[in-house]
């Protein structure tokens, strides 16, 4: 087709869609949506930021405090004049008050665009040498779950409410020539009729994108900064979102080239749009709950509780008797907490917790054992569902995916390990139980705050070339059907 032709088709589609009162104003709707919805992922990603700067400063103010406390300590003779149990100079005491440090997942910049996992995951932990604490502890200083009232962001608009304006936009290409009476024009001219259309088609998906991230793009930078625009993360989600909106104007056209009236071609692509979008992907969880259904996290409290049951109902009580000569008389009748009871305790805590953690480590597996079941399916079954796979490629470059928070917690249970081998051999150990300085202060082990924004696991190219096939194979089926079309 000659550039004069095209240029000629162009100007007529930009008049044709100016003019039409009903996709304007849809339009305008849609983008004060989009708009509204960068803003409010934008907030969301203020807010955890800001929460991670209260949460660095609280931590520093209580490493401050504890070390002035221990100063305090020793340059009175090593004699505490309050509880004993606050003495911080017992590794145990610290170990269960100051000492706990926080683990904090950085939020990457793009999640602003899509909420994903985030605001059912923690973004950031207490960890003591016993638990993470997490989501319902009164010390938690914000926690995105406790808020959680459902969240409409950018992801949302894209995956749902923009493939219904390219329907508005594309559903009548060709219908509209034959209920408006130009059709017989049309085929009275010496231009291909098929290429025509595949025209418009184009210059309308190309009017669409462009807008759409002319829009995005200086919005975004805005709210949060240009430095996401240098990062692979951003490129393959432009191409995504682009591939999307491209798979949705090819299947109008294959809808259009039916050369049916313009509200049976609009009812055909909102079926679509219902079929691939909202059916599948609820029928996919709820078949993956039946066949990898997700055990109790009761499960796991249950098998601690038995575990030290069990223990301390016989090794458990030579381990008492070593650390108490007369345990039920010493708890009971001491009117004095001695140093030699906070030690005694620690040495329970120390030896009770490993035995917790290798029973719930089992419960433990099995439960995440069926959620990575779970994904690996729905990342097997993601491509017959445009819109699902989409839901998962944008969680993954923003860096809310539910692996991406796997993989934090992970980092978390490994950062506790490490906080108790630093811990252990001080509280349970009879010469260093009440030797904690304030160099063992600076000393307590740090997380290494990062983001995670990493998303290998998704095979975003065979993705893309796999829908890139699917919209040529639509196109194909619409220019074939257009070149036998017939008055």
């Amino acid at each position: 087709m000659k550039l004069a032709v095209i240029n000629i088709l162009f100007k007529h589609e930009f008049k044709v869609l100016s003019r039409s009162r009903v996709l304007v104003s849809l339009s305008t709707l849609i983008v004060f949506i989009l708009v509204s919805a960068l803003w409010i992922g934008g907030s969301m990603l203020h807010k955890q930021e800001r929460t991670i700067v209260k949460i660095k400063n609280t931590e520093k103010e209580i490493t401050d405090s504890l070390k002035t406390r221990i100063k305090r300590v020793e340059a009175n003779g090593m004699v505490y004049p309050g509880f004993i149990w606050d003495d911080p100079t017992f590794a145990y005491n610290t170990a269960r008050n100051e000492g706990p440090k926080y683990a904090l997942k950085k939020p990457f910049s793009l999640q602003a665009l899509n909420v994903g996992q985030s605001d059912v995951q923690p973004f950031y932990y207490k960890v003591y040498i016993n638990k993470k604490q997490y989501l319902t502890f009164e010390s938690e200083i914000e926690n995105s779950f406790l808020q959680f009232v459902g969240n409409f962001d950018f992801a949302f608009v894209v995956i749902y409410l923009f493939p219904l304006l390219i329907i508005v936009f594309s559903y009548n290409v060709l219908s509209a020539e034959k209920e408006q009476g130009t059709w017989v024009l049309l085929k009275t001219s010496n231009q291909s009729i098929a290429q025509m259309m595949i025209c418009r088609i184009a210059i309308r998906y190309c009017l669409f994108t462009g807008f759409f991230w002319l829009i995005v793009t200086p919005i975004l930078t805005a709210l949060i900064g240009s430095s996401f625009l240098f990062t692979a993360n951003w490129h393959w989600l432009v191409a995504a979102v682009s591939m999307y909106f491209a798979f949705w104007f090819a299947v109008a056209l294959a809808v259009n080239s039916f050369s049916m009236t313009s509200n049976v071609n609009a009812m055909v692509l909102i079926f679509i749009w219902l079929f691939t979008g909202i059916i599948i992907p609820n029928l996919l969880q709820i078949g993956l709950n039946k066949v990898y259904p997700i055990p109790s996290r009761i499960d796991m409290l249950t098998a601690e509780r038995d575990a030290i049951n069990k223990y301390f109902e016989k090794d458990g009580q030579d381990l008492t008797k070593d650390v108490f000569s007369s345990p039920r008389a010493m708890i009971r009748q001491a009117s004095i907490v001695t140093a030699g009871m906070v030690y005694g305790y620690g040495v329970i805590v120390y030896k009770s917790q490993e035995i917790k953690d290798e029973a719930s480590s089992v419960a433990e597996a099995k439960l995440y054992a069926q959620i990575q079941k779970q994904q690996e399916a729905i990342r097997r079954f993601q491509l017959f569902s445009p819109a699902l796979m989409m839901q998962e490629e944008l969680s993954a470059l923003s860096g809310s995916h539910w692996y991406q928070f796997n993989q934090f917690s992970k980092d978390v249970d490994t950062f506790r390990k490490k906080t108790q081998e630093f811990y252990y051999p001080k509280m349970a150990t009879e010469a260093t139980y009440r030797t904690f300085t304030v160099a063992d202060a600076m000393a307590i082990p740090q997380f290494q705050v990062k983001d995670y924004h990493d998303f290998s696991w998704i095979n975003m190219k065979k993705s893309f070339l796999i829908y890139l096939g699917v919209i040529f194979m639509l196109v194909f089926i619409g220019y074939r059907r257009l070149l036998e079309a017939k008055k």
